[in-house]
């Protein structure tokens, strides 16, 4: 037990101390080639297109003591020739980037996709000839009759480099089936005879279209499926909630008679012991407990409530033997059981040495009862962990996010 207790004592520290360790690894691998200046005296830049960075570094040799410096280093910037060579390389792959999920610029139905900055750090600034037709950002602003030709200009930028290119790109009407034109042309009518009926206090729909008959409802929201949905789920849901406090119930019925067992021993081996008989004992027991319950000095306790019932049953008849036994099934644990075989045996054959079989059960309980308190312990130590498992977490983010920032 003694073992036992300082694993227990010694598990959270050591958690702690394994948590630090993991922390301290962390930081190192992200730390790692963090020392920007080299042998040579170099801080190596950010590469093209990226940002400025400032670099706090420690300078020996300027003075008496090193003194802190905090160095801004600018992004790489391209050359005349980098700049041109990224440039047509751009624009020699320029159709792939930009069609989207359209076969080639020359067929255009749906959206482009034009970047702002590419892989080799060129800045990318679009224009559109329409932006009617398509904006800046390559999203079509509507659906045409006929195809439409547009001329996209994209300037290209590095550094102090610019140069502009043109891209033409053909608009086509999209692709409909025949259901969807008619819907298109009803749809067309419809705003035809909004705008010729704009000067009367409603809107006439047309009887007939395309030499069909039309007939109109308004469009309801039906919510009953949602209904429906909602009642399935909540009757699971009450049905899991039921099954878990059916179960709830039987674990703390189980642990109260478990914790209960020695007590019980105990009064019926003192009640005996000054003479009294089994069933007297058991009488003198209920008695005791209910006068406890209505001076509201103890709270129901499942095993004194089985033993209530018991002495009801014999007092309204039934043989003690049979009510013993129907005692010991109810309560559904093996030591009731074998008190009710002991409390049967006793009755029949009145065996000598009672005494001495209650005495060897009641240390039994005794240390069954020790092992109980012990197993609760460990459970409420094992629910405390989830919290501090938390709280550790917690505080790692809070070491670790400024170490990051710092470092980027």
């Amino acid at each position: 037990m003694g073992k036992e207790k300082k694993k227990k004592v010694w598990l959270l520290p050591t958690i702690c101390i394994l948590g630090s360790f993991l922390l301290y690894g962390i930081l190192l691998i992200s730390k790692k080639g963090g020392d920007e200046v080299s042998a040579q005296g170099r801080i190596y830049r950010e590469k093209w297109g990226g940002e400025a960075k400032d670099y706090p570094i420690w300078v020996e040799g300027l003075e008496e003591e090193r003194i802190s410096v905090t160095v801004t280093v600018g992004p790489r910037v391209h050359s005349k020739e980098e700049a041109d060579e990224a440039f047509q390389a751009i624009m020699d792959t320029m159709e792939v980037r930009i069609r989207g999920e359209n076969p080639s610029l020359m067929e255009v139905q749906t959206d482009l996709v034009l970047p702002t900055l590419s892989d080799e750090g060129i800045r990318l600034k679009w224009y559109s000839s329409d932006s009617n037709m398509i904006n800046a950002s390559g999203k079509l602003m509507g659906e045409v009759e006929k195809e439409q030709d547009v001329i996209l200009s994209v300037e290209l930028s590095a550094g102090d480099y610019r140069q502009n290119y043109e891209i033409p790109i053909r608009i086509l009407p999209p692709e409909r089936s025949q259901k969807e034109k008619q819907l298109k042309e009803f749809l067309k009518e419809l705003n035809r005879q909004d705008t010729e009926q704009n000067t009367r206090p409603w809107l006439e729909l047309p009887k007939n279209f395309n030499g069909k008959e039309l007939r109109y409802q308004f469009q309801k929201e039906d919510d009953s499926k949602s209904i429906l949905l909602i009642g399935v789920v909540l009757a699971v849901l009450l049905v899991m909630r039921e099954k878990s406090e059916v179960k709830q119930n039987n674990q703390k019925r189980e642990r109260e008679l478990l914790l209960d067992y020695a007590d019980v021993l105990s009064k019926i081996m003192v009640l005996t012991g000054a003479g009294l008989t089994v069933r007297n004992s058991w009488e003198r027991m209920v008695m005791d407990y209910q006068e406890a319950l209505e001076q509201k000095k103890k709270k129901p306790r499942a095993a004194y409530e089985e033993m209530r019932r018991t002495y009801y049953q014999m007092k309204s008849g039934m043989a003690e033997g049979e009510a013993y036994q129907e005692f010991g099934r109810r309560c559904k644990l093996q030591p009731y059981l074998k008190l009710s075989g002991l409390l049967e045996q006793n009755r029949k054959s009145g065996t000598k040495n009672m005494r001495g079989i209650l005495q060897a059960e009641m240390a039994d309980a005794l240390e069954q009862r020790k092992n109980l308190a012990r197993r609760l312990g460990e459970e409420a130590g094992t629910r405390l962990l989830l919290p501090l498992f938390m709280l550790l977490g917690i505080v790692m983010v809070m070491i670790m996010v400024p170490a990051m920032m710092t470092m980027g």
